[in-house]
């Protein structure tokens, strides 16, 4: 009461806002534009919706995240401010990717905004600035496959793109786009890490790696420890069963790999491997280092090359077995 006694004393500019809220309810935009804390800037996105002052505020922050939040959050309350703010911002490569920072993902409304980002991309292709652009795009989803794979076939924007779909914002449509893309258009390091990074969290991705998805990709995976070694153990389980043996050989460098990061999950499947799969024989015992212990870590796998030792494979691969009998499987120490 003392206070409103006081502001009516002093007169209509006797007496400023003092708090949020207040000001907000007093549509008082110029007090909340010299604020400027995220709760301020969103309460300008709301006055905006019906006073253009608040709206032409917010605009004047051009380089705070939180004005295009408050922009995203006018385009899921229907303001066309919010839009015209968004979509103005997309274009200009100084602000594309702030302004994709403060949009939501994984939303219908992005659907309106699917040709901007794809531009704006293309335009931001030789910038590091265009996480925020290319992960918001692979959070689309189904609507924006077409889209994706075209980002991946362009050279250009591939890499940009593979840190998109490598991002927990991405939805399952992308990882697929990454998988169902011709080998070349995975053909950056990028791409190689999306590949693990989704077969990590996406059982169908997973799958592929193992079935399909090219050595070096095997590779990668094997050295990555974004894929845990449970998952690299399904991976080859699928691989030894799915492939062809004339695509064994292949194998060699990836099963190598897998083997130096994790002997130990490994293990059974080189052991299953042995004894199912004669095939596979020359491949495990090259991707064995004979100079590693691999912690001993390779039980099973030791156990079952004695039968390669002295069973009818080449000359080549059963030496290789002895050594590796005589050296790798010795208990460290």
């Amino acid at each position: 009461m003392a206070r409103w006694l006081l502001c009516f004393a002093l007169g209509a500019f006797g007496c400023r806002p003092a708090t949020i809220a207040e000001a907000e309810a007093k549509g008082d935009v110029a007090w909340l534009e010299q604020n400027g804390n995220p709760d301020a800037v969103a309460a300008l996105g709301r006055l905006a919706d019906k006073d253009p002052k608040a709206s032409t505020a917010l605009r004047s922050r051009g380089f705070d995240a939180f004005a295009f939040r408050a922009a995203w959050a006018a385009v899921l309350r229907e303001s066309a401010w919010g839009s015209a703010m968004l979509h103005e911002a997309l274009a200009d490569p100084k602000l594309a990717d702030l302004a994709a920072s403060g949009m939501g993902r994984r939303e219908s409304h992005l659907l309106a905004f699917l040709a901007d980002l794809d531009g704006a991309l293309v335009r931001l292709s030789a910038s590091t600035q265009n996480f925020n652009v290319s992960s918001v795009l692979a959070s689309v989803g189904p609507p924006a496959r077409q889209t994706i794979e075209r980002r991946l076939v362009d050279a250009s924007t591939r890499a940009a793109m593979c840190r998109g779909i490598a991002s927990s914002d991405a939805e399952t449509d992308a990882h697929n786009a990454l998988l169902s893309v011709p080998e070349k258009a995975r053909d950056d390091p990028a791409c190689v890490d999306a590949v693990a990074r989704v077969a990590a969290q996406d059982e169908s991705a997973l799958t592929w790696l193992g079935e399909r998805g090219e050595p070096g990709l095997l590779s990668a995976a094997g050295k990555d420890d974004s894929l845990p070694c449970a998952k690299l153990h399904v991976a080859w389980v699928k691989a030894f069963v799915a492939r062809p043996a004339s695509l064994y050989p292949a194998l060699t460098v990836p099963l190598g790999y897998a083997l130096k990061r994790c002997a130990a999950e490994m293990d059974g499947v080189l052991a299953d491997a042995i004894v199912r799969l004669p095939a596979t024989h020359g491949v495990v015992v090259e991707a064995i280092d004979p100079w590693a212990n691999y912690g001993g870590a390779l039980r099973a796998t030791c156990a079952a090359l004695v039968s390669v030792a002295s069973g009818r494979d080449t000359a080549v691969v059963r030496e290789r077995a002895s050594d590796a009998l005589f050296h790798a499987c010795k208990a460290p120490g």
